[in-house]
């Protein structure tokens, strides 16, 4: 079978491509070619649901479920040999790559050094372009989404934000409301990050909108960000309802999955500061030690959690500080200098 244009997908030799030509295809040949595309229909179906939902070993599974048996094994060894999809063809190698292309554009947009970040933004970039051409575009959001966060961490913020305002124009145009929520998240830190407070809340308050009755981390993400733009526009009031309603569901969500513990205590932390803020600092005091012990049980198992041990000692003799306990503040601040010195000691044996 040779290479069909993208998008066509239709078994190509000259005899039969003559007979197209002339409307003389018998009607076992149409029926062939409607079977033929319905299958392949169904498996981009499938394919779509998988990828959207991040199950790519099943992605994978299935198509060399449904592959031809001449092309399993090269499908099989693209799992760990990727070059080995150019020996593909025309369809399969389409949805080989695509599932190839979102993995690679999901797995690296975890990643934070440069070169993962380039990566992710040209992986996401051809799934996008793959996606559209195969008709299946409720995957393209997620990808632009991770293009947009690595856009971002590189500073590139012009583009991020290209990048994050299409994924929502495609999320309106095919109602994909789930990934639109996440899409508000990212602009709306995007803005924050850039002074656009009033930008911030506008798009804050449209994925508060649809978090109203979820419990997720995406939705408690969206009330820990309102949190902070309502705090920076001088809306107390709103920012601790926030605060609140956040600290409430991300307990519950801990509770269920250790792993969210790290976020209770960046939480817990943030909140703290903005109870001293607005002078609640009995309340300050209570988050920051609490969120300290979360930061010292998670040192205990990952070292390069001690930075987040180390800010949090400083802000509790910041607190201190502030409410004139200065013998405490003074050892706290001194805990934090000597866990500050500890990780740049361990940086400066990694580097000799």
């Amino acid at each position: 079978m040779s290479a069909t244009p993208r998008g066509q997908y239709l078994p190509r030799n000259p005899l039969c491509h003559n007979l197209l030509t002339f409307g003389f295809v018998n009607s076992a040949s149409q029926k062939f070619f409607k079977r033929l595309t319905n299958f392949r229909m169904d498996l981009l179906k499938k394919l779509e649901e998988l990828i959207s939902l991040g199950r790519f070993d099943e992605a994978f599974q299935l198509i060399l479920s449904e592959a031809p048996n001449d092309l399993k094994p090269l499908i099989e060894r693209s799992i760990t040999q990727p070059d080995e999809i150019k020996k593909i063809d025309g369809f399969w190698k389409d949805v080989t790559l695509l599932v190839h292309l979102s993995y690679s554009s999901n797995a690296l947009s975890k990643e934070i050094d440069n070169q993962s970040l380039v990566s992710c933004v040209v992986a996401s970039v051809n799934a996008v372009k793959l996606a559209n051409e195969l008709g299946v575009r409720s995957i393209a959001p997620k990808m632009m989404r991770n293009a947009g966060r690595a856009l971002s961490l590189m500073n590139m913020k012009d583009r991020a934000e290209r990048m994050l305002v299409e994924a929502e124009r495609v999320c309106l145009e095919i109602g994909k409301k789930d990934e639109l929520l996440g899409i508000y998240n990212d602009l709306s830190t995007l803005y924050f990050e850039e002074g656009k407070y009033l930008e911030a809340k506008e798009k804050i308050e449209s994925a508060m909108k649809i978090a109203e009755n979820r419990t997720d981390y995406e939705a408690i993400n969206s009330f820990s960000i309102a949190a902070e733009v309502y705090t920076k526009l001088g809306e107390f009031e709103k920012a601790e309802q926030n605060y609140k309603r956040a600290e409430t569901l991300l307990r519950e969500l801990v509770k269920k999955e250790e792993s969210d513990k790290l976020d209770l205590g960046v939480l817990l932390s943030n909140y703290a500061i903005f109870c001293k803020k607005v002078g609640k600092f009995d309340l300050a005091e209570k988050m920051l030690l609490e969120s300290l012990k979360i930061f010292e049980e998670l040192e205990k198992l990952d070292f390069s959690f001690a930075q987040f041990v180390a800010t949090n000692l400083r802000h509790l003799g910041d607190l201190y500080r502030e409410t004139k306990r200065f013998e405490e503040a003074e050892k706290f601040y001194a805990k934090s200098r000597e866990k500050f010195r500890e990780i740049q000691g361990r940086w400066e044996s990694f580097g000799s």
